[in-house]
């Protein structure tokens, strides 16, 4: 491994690199290779390819390959360690010296630190403190420490002798790849196919913004900003940057597709003007330090204001991260003084209920990501027209229809009599917190204690019936238990689950730590009863349902939107566009009006033709298929042109344009939510 060794050159890791991520797989398949090397006589093991930059005559920036340059110089040192003690043995007794010297330090570099190998912040800690050889001093969160660890115990069990371990390690080829002043260090790191770890998004994200700048100005903008992003994001900025493009897009990308979409978005958003192709690098980093704020402060449920920091902490439990679009929104809204604490809190306690309700009534959530990206600019639309933001935000999620609806009363509680509320997984955190605590100040640390199974969930009728409790329950036992076993009448907290057991009804009730003696608030009813059977089930469920009605109530508003007022779908929602007038439409990021769905639809057509003509052929000749017969190679007075030979005829219903353009999007490749369409909310009509 000639790359490292007998060179003055130091290999930096760049700050907009990520941390150094090889975990001990990695390191054992190393280590496996090495002996393999050895015992099979092999002359040479590929070890992937290095890419690196020059900076200055003695120093190369690497652009990719710091996993497995980091690791050489770990399983070095690592060797080095072993030899000073003795743990393995050498016919060089000058081995150790040899090896710092050769690879690891230049012992005549002006700088105090003398190591080769330059990591980014926390990493270059921790590989000091191993360089140092003081235990003490070993920072043992590091992956850097992690896997020295586990190199000096490999080298203690293996059969190699040192020289022998040096040897396979010289023998690792790696591809020398120097790129000169000329080359777009950034196109050749994304177009590399790595051997090592894949990048996440985040990471490619990282590279973006600091990569162009100069060394002086990453170190200050990865300390000032990034470095501070990572740590307001829990270090996941992929599902960060992810939320913060659906909050200011109005439209969530793919996962994998965050870093391109980004991209494309910075490009037109922070564009410099002083320099062509380039973006503002300090103003990007200034707002995704802003929103990261929010978006910890919201995860963390610690936004500085007690009541709101409550709603947030039951919004966690609720598990819908699928609503941070609309939170950080919100929250830079609250930022901005545009709204009160007291405001954020309505609005997020409507949120609440809708999303509880619709858990209950099991609404799927595959919606749900078009109702939080657009959530905001909806109700902005009306505060505009002078309603207050929780009116409005309450007006918007009434209006939601299919697969976005809120559920009324009647479907709730419907859905309440039929849901097994016993397997619910995670939800009975929330569920039985809220139950029990409401929103008393006085409260019973329900979740942690149902986390480390100090408190449980209690079926007061027991999930096994034994000869007394079907005496208890009557002829229709076998019908009563399979009614209520899993319902909420039947359901309670408890601390003492193994003493309850299935004993009969009385004996939990008056037993020591039972019912009669229980401080949870939900027992309060089930306490004073003499016996447990359909009529107390019944009663109790009563009960349950005017609880959940009070804790997740109906919203209401008496906003009324303007004549000019519109609401906004993509095309793939669920949402019938059927007798309703469309004021604009939004096709690849290009908005359009439109008076009537014909010229919609013509517009949309015809771009697409622009785009991929050959696909129209699919749909011509004209046949009986849908939706070919709307299609022609003729044209004729009721047809508008799409494109060379390809006519429409638009005389059609909204359902059926709506439908041809699903079909045709498909065939071209095309992703639904790229066309948005506005309505206008107060007018109603058809026309084509």
């Amino acid at each position: 491994m000639n790359l490292l060794e007998g060179t003055k050159t130091r290999f930096v890791i760049p700050v907009y690199q990520r941390n150094y991520d090889w975990k001990i797989e990695n390191c054992k398949q190393l280590f496996d290779d090495l002996e393999d090397v050895i015992s099979e006589g092999v002359e040479s093991h590929f070890f992937g390819s290095i890419v690196s930059k020059a900076d200055g005559p003695d120093t190369r920036i690497v652009i990719d390959g710091q996993q497995r340059i980091t690791t050489s110089y770990l399983l070095l040192l690592a060797l080095v360690s072993k030899l000073r003690e003795g743990s393995i043995a050498s016919e060089d007794d000058n081995l150790a010296d040899m090896i710092n010297e050769e690879y690891l330090i230049d012992k005549w570099h002006k700088s105090e630190r003398k190591l080769k190998l330059k990591l980014i912040k926390d990493d270059q800690a921790a590989f000091e403190a191993i360089y140092s050889a003081d235990a003490e001093k070993f920072i043992q969160d590091s992956n850097v420490t992690q896997n020295f660890i586990y190199f000096c115990g490999r080298i203690d069990k293996t059969k190699l002798t040192a020289d022998q371990l040096r040897d396979a390690i010289e023998r690792l080829m790696i591809i020398d790849i120097k790129l000169g002043k000329e080359d777009d260090a950034q196109r050749i790191f994304e177009s590399l196919n790595s051997t090592g770890l894949d990048l996440n998004e985040g990471d490619k994200i990282r590279n973006f913004i600091l990569m162009g700048l100069d060394a002086q100005m990453q170190e200050e903008y990865y300390e000032q900003y990034w470095n501070e992003i990572e740590k307001n994001t829990g270090y996941d900025v992929s599902s960060f940057a992810r939320d913060w493009l659906a909050a200011v897009r109005r439209k969530t990308p793919a996962i994998k597709k965050v870093y391109s979409v980004f991209k494309d978005y910075v490009r037109t958003e922070f564009k410099d003007c002083a320099k062509a192709g380039a973006f503002d690098a300090k103003a990007l980093l200034e707002e995704l330090l802003k929103y990261s704020k929010h978006y910890k402060a919201i995860n963390a449920a610690d936004s500085g204001n007690h009541g709101l920091d409550a709603v947030l902490r039951r919004l966690i439990l609720l598990d819908m991260s699928v609503m941070n679009p609309f939170t950080l929104n919100l929250f830079e809204y609250r930022r901005c003084g545009e709204i009160s604490d007291q405001q954020v809190i309505e609005a997020l306690k409507s949120v609440e209920t809708y999303l509880f309700r619709r858990w209950v009534c099991k609404v799927p959530t595959n919606g749900l990501n078009k109702v939080f990206e657009t959530l905001h600019s909806e109700v902005l639309r009306g505060v505009k027209d002078g309603g207050s933001y929780p009116d409005v935000l309450n007006k918007v999620l009434l209006s939601k229809e299919g697969s976005g609806h809120f559920p009324d009363d009647a479907e709730f509680m419907q859905a309440f009599e039929e849901r097994d509320f016993y397997r619910i997984a995670g939800y009975k955190y929330y569920l039985f917190d809220r139950l029990e605590n409401g929103d008393s100040f006085e409260r019973v640390n329900v979740v942690d204690n149902l986390r480390d199974e100090s408190f449980s969930i209690e079926h007061i009728m027991p999930q096994t019936l034994s000869t007394s409790w079907q005496q208890d329950l009557g002829d229709d036992f076998a019908a009563i238990h399979a009614r209520w076993l899993n319902s909420m009448a039947n359901l309670t907290l408890t601390a003492y689950n193994s003493k309850y057991s299935n004993r009969r009804f009385a004996e939990k009730r008056d037993m020591e730590n039972g019912f009669k003696q229980s401080g949870f608030r939900i027992n309060g009813f089930v306490c004073q009863q003499e016996a447990w059977g359909e009529e107390q089930l019944k009663a109790r469920n009563e009960l349950m349902k005017r609880k959940f009605l009070e804790l997740w109530p109906p919203i209401e508003s008496d906003f009324e939107w303007g004549n000019d007022a519109y609401e906004e779908h993509a095309l793939d929602d669920d949402f019938s566009f059927t007798g309703r007038q469309i004021a604009t439409y939004s096709f690849m990021g290009s908005r359009f009006t439109a008076k009537t769905w014909v010229d919609m639809i013509c517009g949309v057509l015809s771009m697409v033709y622009e785009r991929d003509p050959v696909i129209f052929r699919k749909f011509v000749p004209e046949g009986s298929d849908f939706p070919g017969r709307y299609f022609s190679r003729k044209e004729s007075d009721y047809c508008f042109k799409v494109g060379e030979g390809i006519y429409f005829n638009p005389g059609s219903s909204t359902w059926v344009k709506i439908e041809t353009l699903k079909i045709v999007f498909e065939a071209a490749g095309i992703d639904c939510s790229e066309l948005l369409i506005e309505l206008y909310k107060s007018k109603t009509g058809d026309p084509s």
